[in-house]
């Protein structure tokens, strides 16, 4: 039986849009790592300097927060099952595994290094920037909580 639906992907059962959720989800994946390997191989492998892939850096890192933001809007991280311990802790790592990239980055990777004063200053945009983002997402994670208990009223 033939049908005319223009909109194909609207009109499947429960069963195949969950399979081709997944299959999406997994090609996403897939296609994040791989720009994340093209990034490490342009920069290592054939010496290119950032600007050469700042674009794709870009990409990644708003695609990320976007993809963070939207998981916890749509309850799919339910964050507001963590406490505020488990909060602080993830922002303290955060803040560190930032700030040893930063580091390696400007006194490893590059030469000049930065000096101790620099490497301060980054810190603390390190730290600022990290506040602002798990703010903005504990705010989407309220706010999608909300939302999930009107829809089940």
């Amino acid at each position: 039986m033939k049908t005319n639906d223009k909109k194909p992907f609207l009109n499947m059962d429960e069963r195949n849009k969950q399979i081709a959720f997944k299959v999406i989800a997994v090609m996403y994946f897939l296609t994040i790592i791989a720009l994340q390997g093209i990034v490490i191989f342009r920069q290592f492998a054939l010496g290119q300097d950032l600007s050469d892939f700042e674009d794709i850096a870009i990409i990644m890192t708003i695609n990320s927060i976007f993809l963070i933001s939207a998981l916890l809007y749509f309850g799919a991280l339910p964050i507001r099952k963590l406490k505020v311990k488990s909060i602080l802790l993830f922002f303290i790592v955060s803040v560190i595994l930032g700030s040893i990239f930063t580091f390696a980055k400007y006194n490893i990777f590059q030469s000049p290094g930065l000096t101790f004063g620099e490497l301060f200053n980054k810190l603390k945009i390190i730290t600022l920037l990290i506040g602002i983002l798990m703010g903005f997402w504990i705010l989407l994670s309220y706010l999608g909580k909300k939302r999930i208990d009107k829809e089940l009223e």
